[in-house]
């Protein structure tokens, strides 16, 4: 995201008020049945310990949506996991979080994260939590996401004045796990950059309540970008979720 509030993109493009929702590319979005066999294949790999009976409990019956950004997606919901060594717990709202964003993220040519330069050192979970009226679940679940909830080309929105309860987090990760050519779809024009409202940044602990993550695909370097921005700074081209 900018530093600025001029509603300039990830792609170095000015928002324009006569900016109108461009069509978004076939074939974004994979069908249930083959998300279903991705998360079989995570919970296998990463050991998240979700049950056999809990993923054969998931209705695969499609659906369709007049919205082409609205997505049926399946979303995990990590259960808190003890630390190794002793160092304590980690809460499941981090651990989801950390674990979607590094299976996103490896299904892309370069992807950057904030916290990088800890993490180049010390991979560590990422400092998230969720947006106060929103609980964690843990699960695995079948979600309908708009991915382009609050989305008006050419007008600069504020997250503070739209983020609430139904606000997206997990599940936006979950989607680009699950939809690596949607990541690589966003451009702001007929694919919106992403807000994670229903997340808070607790790094720096002071800026909690002012702070969110967001997603963007960077065409010129070809990265998938996790940033961090200010609640009360407007931009154009950014959608924030809803579910």
């Amino acid at each position: 995201m900018q530093d600025d509030t001029d509603g300039a993109s990830p792609n170095g493009q000015p928002g324009s008020k006569s900016e109108t929702k461009g069509q978004p590319p076939p074939d974004l979005f994979v069908p249930l049945d083959e998300q279903l066999a991705n998360v079989w294949r995570w919970n296998d790999d990463r050991n998240w310990g979700l049950s056999a009976a809990e993923l054969d409990a998931i209705d695969l019956t499609p659906r369709r949506y007049a919205d082409p950004l609205v997505v049926d997606l399946i979303a995990v919901y990590l259960d808190d996991v003890l630390l190794a060594d002793g160092q304590g717990q980690l809460d499941g709202v981090r651990r989801t979080c950390h674990e979607l964003w590094d299976i996103a993220s490896a299904q892309q040519p370069k992807s950057w994260f904030w916290d990088w330069v800890r993490d180049r050192y010390d991979p560590r979970p990422k400092p998230v939590r969720l947006l106060p009226g929103i609980i964690h679940w843990p699960g695995v679940r079948r979600m309908t996401v708009d991915l382009g909830a609050h989305w008006v080309p050419g007008e600069h929105i504020r997250p503070s004045n739209i983020r609430g309860p139904g606000s997206a987090h997990a599940e936006i990760l979950a989607a680009a796990a699950h939809f690596p050519r949607w990541a690589r779809a966003m451009d702001g024009v007929s694919v919106p950059y992403i807000w994670l409202s229903g997340y808070q940044v607790t790094h720096p602990e002071e800026s909690t309540h002012l702070r969110l993550p967001g997603l963007a695909w960077v065409e010129y370097r070809q990265t998938l970008s996790f940033t961090v921005d200010r609640i009360d700074r407007a931009h154009s081209g950014w959608a924030s979720p809803i579910v």
